[in-house]
């Protein structure tokens, strides 16, 4: 296993790139790019812990850790109390260390949880918690009031069903505006027989969820499932289901008909090997549509792999994508996506198992090679979950690892041999009709910031920039609404013209991007423009300078059911009246935040490295 240092991998680009550079070659030599700091965060945890969750519970503007607690592998343990460590950083400064309030929050009881979902599930504006917990219990749900205030309502808002939960997700699978849950249920005891099936939970608005599974979800049994995901794996924008297993022959999936009801399409279209416990969908490619990262799934002994979209069947393509001699056998548990270097293309972390280094693997053009010493120190004893984002506001990848499969403490890295981000949100896959009649129209786009999973956080805006073609009139904008995997949608109300209309957006730390606009059509008005947007304009740091808008419109409810609105205003968060944004920490973009405002008000760009195909829809 080489140890291949991430700093000759750095890619020198467009001024943030540049500064980031001599940023990280400052830094001493011998420093691993990520170096715990659980001490002074969260301290000794000493629990099981099973999965890991990053989110702004309080709304303060940093993230906070919610570790999902219970003991047990494949039969109960004990339950344990759920941990939440609220980050203090923008309060009391990065080196502040983090409050636990977990007993505030969750009360007195211990659970078993084996996953905790941070969405807004009642379309009110604030963070929810779903809890799933396994071993014959009863989930939770709570639902925020603001400021890090819940109520729990899993009495009027849950079935009552005492289920074995590995896993569970939130998305709108049946298209009505509102995030439904999708849960594996392993079955009963013990859990790694083959007697578990998929759950969904539909929900009814405000956050109240009915049981659905039999009407909706096929009948087939998947044996113990650690993790399952949404994600639209044919393209046609809505989310089908991705199922580990590994008590089975095989991993599941679940087509969507569009209407939340599900069909088993595993047979010729998903790989089948044995004991996989994960899936971690990330376009590694390049070609606009989501692969799968698998765990433990390949042999010779256990190793990992990697399953290429191909329109909608799954290839196993981990020969070409992750060699042997980057994919050492042991036992891991999980991966997560992060444009670490911030070259424009998906890298991944790996937890690994007892031994088993926690390594970094660097996309090199679509095949991925192993930095087994990316970590100080390398090597957890019971990684069963991970989680990044940027912890301490110093615009660089932090990492979150839970422990589990005994009282292990869990572990916080942070980023400090790494460069800062500069990488814009990657947009694809934008749908925008190419004629229509006056009325509501719907555009899609996959929008994302290379990282896995799209959390609440991560973005600071999705728009729909449009306007009437040749027209002088700054665009209308109407924001996009998250509604499961790493997809948008807004609708935008439009009379008879030709309009031009592209996406944008920003991330959290304030690099912005935008597509090519395409042309749409609606009425009677005039020819239709372009037919396709081949890629997205960016700006290093901020929106394009196009954001002051006029009017008022708004769109369909999304995550949680809020509604897209168009906003009126001079500039993505400037305040300095050139219209454009620079970054959320300007100590962290040393030297350059005055050279990148001259940049970003001439409208400079440069092209996001992964492509943003436009289509129309069928």
């Amino acid at each position: 296993m080489v140890r291949r240092s991430m700093r000759l991998r750095v890619r020198c680009a467009f001024g943030l790139g540049v500064t980031a550079l001599l940023a990280t070659m400052g830094a001493k030599a011998e420093a691993a790019p990520f170096e715990e700091v659980t001490a002074q965060t969260i301290g000794s945890t000493s629990g099981w812990s099973n999965k890991v969750r990053l989110a702004d519970i309080d709304g303060d503007g940093d993230v906070d850790i919610l570790f999902a607690n219970g003991a047990g592998y494949a039969s109960p343990g004990g339950p344990e109390m759920n941990a939440v460590f609220l980050n203090r950083t923008v309060e009391d400064g990065p080196n502040a260390p983090y409050l636990e309030v977990g007993p505030m929050i969750f009360g007195g009881t211990p659970d078993a949880a084996r996953v905790i979902v941070a969405r807004d599930l009642s379309g009110d504006g604030h963070l929810d918690l779903f809890v799933g917990t396994t071993w014959g219990t009863q989930s939770r749900l709570l639902l925020g009031e603001g400021s890090g205030t819940f109520s729990e309502v899993t009495d009027t808002h849950l079935p009552a069903i005492s289920a074995w939960v590995g896993d569970a997700e939130a998305g709108d699978v049946d298209g009505d505006g509102d995030l439904d849950l999708v849960l594996a249920d392993w079955g009963g005891h013990p859990a790694n027989e083959a007697s578990g099936f998929v759950r969904l939970w539909r929900n009814e608005g405000d956050g109240v969820f009915v049981d659905a599974t039999e009407d909706a979800m096929p009948g087939t049994v998947v044996g113990w499932s650690w993790e399952l995901e949404l994600l639209d794996a044919d393209d046609d924008g809505d989310l089908d289901v991705a199922a580990s297993c590994k008590s089975c022959d095989g991993s599941k999936l679940y087509e969507n008909d569009g209407t939340g009801a599900f069909v088993d399409v595993t047979m010729g279209r998903m790989p089948q090997l044995p004991n996989n416990y994960e899936f971690e969908p990330m376009d590694v490619d390049g070609d606009g549509d989501l692969d799968l990262v698998t765990i433990n799934d390949h042999a010779p002994g256990t190793r990992n792999g990697i399953f290429e979209n191909q329109g909608g069947v799954f290839v196993d393509a981990t020969d070409l994508r992750w060699p042997m001699a980057e994919n050492p056998a042991g036992d891991d548990n999980m991966a997560a996506f992060v444009d670490v270097d911030s070259d424009g293309d998906p890298d991944f972390v790996v937890a690994g198992l007892f031994g088993q280094p926690d390594r970094l693997m660097v996309n090199e053009g679509g095949a991925f090679t192993m930095d087994d010493g990316a970590f100080a120190p390398a090597s957890s004893q019971g990684s069963l979950g991970i989680a990044v984002s940027d912890l301490d506001g110093d615009g660089r990848w932090d990492v979150v690892l839970a422990e589990g499969e005994a009282a292990f403490d869990d572990h916080v890295f942070f980023g400090v041999d790494v460069p800062v981000d500069t990488a814009p949100p990657v947009i694809s896959n934008v749908v925008v009709p190419e004629a229509v009649a006056a009325g509501p129209v719907e555009v899609r786009a996959r929008v994302h910031d290379g990282k896995s999973p799209l959390e609440a956080h991560d973005l600071r805006s999705v728009e729909v920039e449009y306007a009437v073609e040749g027209s002088e009139a700054p665009p209308m904008v109407v924001s996009m609404d998250w509604y499961g995997e790493y997809l948008h949608r807004a609708r935008l109300d439009v009379t008879d013209g030709t309009y031009e209309v592209r996406v944008c957006a920003v991330d959290r730390r304030g690099n912005g991007t935008c597509t090519d606009p395409v042309g749409l059509q609606v009425g009677s008005g005039g020819g239709t423009t372009g037919g396709g947007s081949t890629g997205a304009s960016a700006t290093g740091a901020g929106t394009d300078a196009t954001s002051g808008t006029t009017g008022a419109t708004a769109g369909p409810a999304g995550d949680g059911g809020q509604t897209g609105t168009t906003s009126e205003g001079d500039g993505s968060g400037d305040e300095g009246g050139c219209g454009c944004a620079t970054p959320a920490d300007p100590a962290g973009c040393v030297g350059c935040v005055g050279w990148l405002a001259v940049v970003a008000c001439f409208r400079r760009r440069r092209r996001v490295p992964v492509v943003a195909n436009s289509r129309r829809p069928a």
